[in-house]
């Protein structure tokens, strides 16, 4: 009966190795993210929990050959969506053996093994919810950046609505499968900025939709808004960051690559850039960088890009071969007589262009 207790605590010991190291992995090599440290600091906390007579005990229970284990592979196992996919079920992997071990420590008089995995269990709920907030996570998955075909990105501002029903239309919008949908509106009061953003977010939890909220910090934190997008002329980041926190990530607009490697530096989580084209949807609009601007600023920025300005039917293809993460239209879909099918119509389009 010992033995078998030894041949599961080994088990779990390797499970949750393993799940702590492609954590750790994702962190370190992916994002960069100062959580790798903290999870490289969990497993030395573990290993202080081993001594040498254990470490052997369950080496030699150890049973791989006849283990039912490695002859299943469920369908879940069998894909992960993306990098957040791949977290989570990592994490809960780590967790769910962590409990085991936890439990049968107990049962061969290991009461400090059981009280160390206990403590890591806990550190690992935490260690759960930083990975998952991560911006760093939110903006791959958001993005695509493993997919081909850039991301299409509708800048929503009542100015250029040319409809009778703005929330049926969005409604329409997002089934349709736009990919971000951005709250703009420079005119009007406070109140109303509110009340139709929350109408849209709401919206935009139905369908999954990040849904961002431009200009605004203290309008993103009121609405739990996904993602805050400011201008060059808005906050700098780390005074916007004090007040929607360090999990929002906080995209800023540029208008060249002087511009781009500035908000870079600044801490941006991806960029706007353009106007690619000439476009008139803003009133003081900065000089066209073009799809060849374009081009050069990707070249040199490894944030995700959203490019902006002017697109539409014409040249969102040519836009789409630059490599660009994402494409933002304004006019295209919102002065269209059916916004939902010209979404169809984009998505398509920027397709064509890889």
């Amino acid at each position: 009966m010992t033995e078998k207790v030894y041949r599961v605590l080994d088990v779990n010991l390797n499970r949750l190795r393993e799940g702590l190291r492609v954590v750790e992995d994702y962190c370190r090599l992916v994002c960069d993210d100062n959580l790798a440290l903290q999870i490289k600091n969990l497993r030395h906390d573990l290993r202080r929990l081993l001594d040498e007579k254990l470490t052997w005990t369950c080496l030699a229970a150890r049973s791989a050959a006849t283990d039912i284990g490695r002859r299943t592979f469920t369908e879940t196992e069998a894909r992960r969506q993306d990098w957040r996919a791949v977290l989570q079920a990592n994490l809960k992997r780590a967790q769910e053996a962590a409990r085991v071990i936890e439990e049968c420590a107990k049962l061969v008089d290991r009461l400090a093994l059981s009280q160390g995995i206990k403590a890591i269990r806990f550190r690992l709920y935490d260690m759960e919810k930083a990975a998952l907030n991560q911006r760093t996570v939110k903006i791959r998955e958001w993005f695509g950046l493993e997919k081909k075909a850039p991301e299409l990105y509708l800048v929503l501002d009542e100015e250029f609505y040319r409809g009778s029903d703005l929330i049926a239309d969005v409604q329409a919008i997002l089934k349709a499968g736009i990919s971000f949908l951005q709250w703009r509106q420079k005119r009007g009061s406070d109140s109303y900025f509110l009340t139709r953003a929350l109408e849209i977010r709401a919206l935009c939890r139905d369908f999954a939709t990040p849904f961002v909220v431009n200009d605004r910090p203290d309008m993103a934190l009121l609405t739990d808004a996904d993602i805050l997008h400011l201008g060059q002329d808005d906050l700098p980041i780390a005074a916007a960051r004090q007040l929607v926190g360090e999990s929002m990530p906080i995209g800023r607009s540029t208008h060249s690559l002087e511009q781009a490697l500035a908000a870079v530096a600044e801490g941006a989580d991806y960029l706007g850039f353009g106007p690619i084209f000439k476009t008139p949807s803003k009133r003081k609009p900065d000089p066209e960088v073009g799809v060849q601007g374009l081009r050069e600023m990707l070249a040199q920025v490894e944030l995700p890009v959203v490019a902006i300005g002017g697109l539409d039917e014409t040249n969102l293809a040519a836009v789409a071969a630059t490599g660009v993460p994402a494409a933002a239209v304004i006019r295209a879909i919102l002065q269209a007589e059916n916004p939902a099918e010209k979404v169809v119509t984009l998505k398509a389009l920027l397709k064509t262009g890889i």
